[in-house]
């Protein structure tokens, strides 16, 4: 019981995973390259006297390749790679975890030259503020004695110590003072640039009915905000759906079904809508493509759907996003318009709205509230940042806030009454829009098109839409 329950004790040479498969995170491999380099030549720095640093944390969002690349230097140092998750040292008896501690660190000395792996850190390595009620004195005792081993560590042992976290926010910050954990390399969600690279490496294990150059560029800029993790079960999820059918290769209708089945879940065979809801899921939708063809600060209009899925969509207009960080006031009004398409085309066709529209009303508004809160984007409330404190309570007057809620009102009925004029002096495009919804369920860019005339306005990733 009281042994480290390691996962893996790579032999020197043997990993199956190098630099080269770990695409992206550019700025990352070069950091963890030199402990690669003090593994390989510890003479170089010796020499010279530098202290390689003795422990990273990988930190940043779930399945963005911590623990791949974590792998990869091991095997391009050419040393063990001694893996365990931080899960695995915390027991109810007193004194497993201090003293599976102790045996990991035993195996890593015998070993060395390695490197230790650990796991979801934050389950060991929890902060110890506020004191500790008595079900925490075994992890206590447990981050006490990780503590003690690193700092028996030297560099003649040549033990690099790498760990990857989730939350680094609640790690007790003794683990992260000089001498422990003190290089903290943030692995973030790819870029486009990235995306595309991991699509490469993933599109390459998969038979394709074109060329790779083909779909990885448009595979990554339909999926802003999609881990390495994301892309690799897209791929998976594309060639699985090629062999149902009983396809000779991966298409792009099987990429397009991939992605859309992990955004949306899979479409709905029973359980369907009764006519009427269809019809008003129909304008609904409807009202949201075309105000994201009409507005000029709008991200491109993909593909429309009102077949209800899995995970609750009842339809979906699929937008193409840009990887733009910063907005503007125009921006943003016009986001909000999108948002608020769907409802105001049901009450402008029925004379009446529906609970379909809960979710875009709340995106509408936490957009609003961003604006005049966050951004001083109101004249009423002024410049400034307006946010609750680590307590809950609010650092400004009762009257402040009232300023800011009759603002954010303000800012949603402009919204409202913008996008009732585009929709009424359109609606003869919007009637179009959802009859042919009615009839195909499913309206790709080609068809937008034809119904609705040319996008009037250039705009991002136009060219990689006109693809589909």
């Amino acid at each position: 019981m009281s042994r480290a329950r390691t996962t893996v004790v790579q032999e020197p040479g043997q990993g199956s995973v190098r630099f080269t498969d770990v695409a992206g995170m550019t700025e990352a491999k070069a950091e963890v390259m030199e402990f690669v380099d003090f593994l390989r030549h510890p003479l170089k720095y010796s020499d010279l006297g530098a202290k390689i640093p003795r422990g990273a944390l990988l930190y940043g969002p779930p399945g963005t390749g911590k623990t791949l690349l974590a792998r990869a230097v091991a095997t391009e140092a050419g040393v063990p790679f001694i893996s365990i998750a931080g899960s695995d040292f915390v027991e109810m008896f007193a004194g497993v975890g201090s003293a599976r501690v102790r045996d990991l660190f035993r195996q890593a000395r015998e070993s060395a030259p390695c490197m230790v792996y650990i796991d979801e850190l934050d389950a060991v390595g929890r902060s110890r503020k506020g004191g500790a009620a008595e079900g925490h004195h075994e992890q206590e005792s447990t981050l006490n004695q990780l503590l003690v081993e690193m700092d028996g560590i030297d560099s003649v042992q040549r033990v690099v110590i790498l760990a990857s976290t989730n939350r680094v926010d609640i790690l007790d910050q003794a683990l992260l003072r000089p001498g422990r954990f003190d290089r903290q390399i943030a692995i973030d969600l790819p870029t486009l640039p990235e995306r595309k690279a991991i699509f490469d490496v993933y599109l390459r294990k998969v038979l394709l009915e074109g060329p790779v150059v083909s779909y990885s560029a448009r595979l990554a800029a339909l999926t802003p905000g999609h881990s390495g993790a994301d892309i690799a079960n897209i791929v998976n999820e594309a060639a699985l759906h090629a062999a149902r059918e009983k396809g000779a290769a991966v298409t792009q209708r099987d990429f397009e079904y991939a992605v859309e089945r992990v955004v949306a879940g899979m479409e709905k065979k029973t359980g369907v809508l009764s006519p009427e809801e269809r019809k008003v899921v129909a304008y609904h939708e409807a009202g949201h493509a075309l105000l994201g063809w009409l507005l000029e600060h709008t991200d491109p209009v993909l593909k429309v759907s009102i077949a209800p899925r899995t995970k609750g969509v009842l339809g979906f207009a699929q937008h193409l996003p840009s990887e733009q960080r910063l907005f503007s006031k125009e921006q943003l009004f016009d986001r909000m318009c999108v948002l608020l398409g769907g409802r105001m085309a049901e009450a402008i066709s029925f004379r009446k709205i529906s609970t379909g529209a809960g979710d875009d009303l709340q995106k509408v508004t936490r957009l609003a509230y961003g604006q005049v809160a966050e951004a001083g984007m109101s004249d009423i409330v002024g410049h400034v940042s307006l946010s609750s404190n680590t307590a809950g309570r609010r650092p400004y007057s009762k009257w402040l806030a009232a300023q800011v809620d009759r603002e954010v009102r303000r800012m949603v009925a402009e919204a409202t009454t913008r996008t009732e004029a585009v929709l009424k002096e359109n609606y003869h495009l919007l009637e179009k829009l959802a009859e042919a919804l009615l009839e195909q369920e499913v309206l790709n860019y080609k068809d937008l098109v034809e119904l609705l005339g040319p996008l009037p306005y250039h705009k991002p990733h136009h060219h990689t839409a006109e693809l589909s």
